[in-house]
């Protein structure tokens, strides 16, 4: 079988380095599909001080790719959600909850294959 022609890919590499476990409460890939065993699964935990890659890609010329993954914590339910569109800007939105908050560093030197680096952080109290 063939592989697919790979147009866009956005690889989230999401580090934890929180003292909680993240849990997996919603993803969806809006435009594109994941990564062969490169995405998220319902309930799927990310421990606490580890990491783990989902992979979104674009199969079909002239198309991005664009997705979403919801964590559940004690905190609430932070999201991060990205779109790497066929032509046009990259852009990546986070959506962090009181406690917790992502860091996020975006690798775009090769602009049809942009990696975010998105650490999750206990945020410090005021």
């Amino acid at each position: 079988m063939a592989t697919a022609q790979v147009y866009r890919s956005v690889k989230l590499v999401l580090q934890n380095s929180t003292n909680e476990n993240l849990t997996v409460q919603g993803f969806a890939v809006l435009s594109g599909t994941w990564a062969e065993k490169q995405g998220p699964t319902q309930g799927m935990l990310v421990g606490e001080q580890s990491a783990v890659e989902f992979t979104s890609v674009s199969t079909a010329l002239g198309t991005g790719t664009s997705a979403y993954v919801r964590f559940g914590t004690s905190h609430g339910y932070p999201l991060l959600r990205w779109s790497l569109p066929w032509a046009g800007p990259f852009e990546v939105v986070r959506e962090d909850v009181t406690g917790l908050r992502f860091d996020i560093v975006i690798d775009d030197r090769h602009p049809d294959a942009v990696i975010i680096l998105a650490t999750m952080l206990e945020s410090r109290r005021e």
